[in-house]
């Protein structure tokens, strides 16, 4: 058995060169892992904006909606308010009386604001690879759409505490119109939250450049989900819809 034992260098020249030809091959190898790694983030990129492209239309029409019905609310509380404050009115309501279709005494849409793509993205690490006013952009708009969220949900957790008034029958006591009185304020004080939250959601992804025409969008709150424009001011209120407030990324 013959044993063939590698030649041993000569000389720095030589040794410098196979230590060369060993730094190369790594550069090479690294070089095209972040060419490897780097299309991938592209690919991801890529597929995570058009679920956010998705996710804004949605979220636009939730918010149009909210623009669409905010007077209408406001007229059914002042309704109910009213008839709260004087003893022995009747306190149950026609469904469309105050202007806008309700089955019950008082319910406002009840929406999901969804942040899921936006969760995603920082979760995965995504967001590192978006251009940096883009992203910034992004942030703000899932941060005022988690206080949209939150308001919609207390909204939706208080609204139930006036279905008493569903019965044409009801006696009031004085204690139970000073409660009825107070969930109405606070009711009105979430439907004018959520309108301005609403507008500044529109406001921001108008920036973006995601902001669906209202010609589109309209038809869509004219179906059956929800019937926003059955509010007597909505048009009206739509072509207004988004926020002309101080602050904007792209002025």
């Amino acid at each position: 058995m013959h044993f063939h034992l590698p030649k041993p260098l000569h000389g720095w020249r030589e040794f410098a060169g196979e230590v060369g030809i060993i730094v190369v091959g790594v550069l090479i190898a690294l070089g095209a892992e972040q060419i490897v790694e780097s299309f991938r983030w592209q690919e991801k990129v890529r597929s995570t904006e058009e679920s956010i492209r998705r996710d804004l239309a949605l979220t636009a029409d939730v918010a149009s909606e909210r623009v669409a019905v905010r007077r209408c609310l406001d007229d059914r509380l002042d309704r109910l308010k009213g008839l709260i404050e004087h003893p022995g009115a009747h306190v149950a309501l026609a469904p469309d009386e105050g202007g806008f279709p309700m089955s019950r005494a008082y319910r406002a849409p009840a929406r999901v604001w969804n942040s899921q793509p936006w969760d995603g993205m920082l979760a995965d690490g995504t967001l590192q690879h978006l251009d940096p006013e883009r992203a910034r952009a992004l942030n703000l708009l899932y941060l005022t759409v988690r206080s949209a969220e939150r308001a919609n949900q207390e909204e939706t957790a208080e609204a139930p505490d006036l279905w008493i008034l569903d019965d044409k029958a009801l006696q009031l006591t004085p204690d139970k119109r000073v409660d009825l009185l107070q969930r109405i304020a606070s009711l009105s004080r979430l439907n004018g939250e959520l309108y301005g939250l609403s507008r500044t959601i529109l406001r921001r992804i108008a920036d973006l450049g995601e902001l669906p025409p209202l010609d589109a969008t309209i038809p869509r709150l004219a179906s059956q989900y929800s019937l926003a424009v059955r509010c007597k001011y909505a048009r009206a209120d739509l072509q207004d819809r988004v926020s002309k407030g101080w602050f904007t990324l792209h002025r």
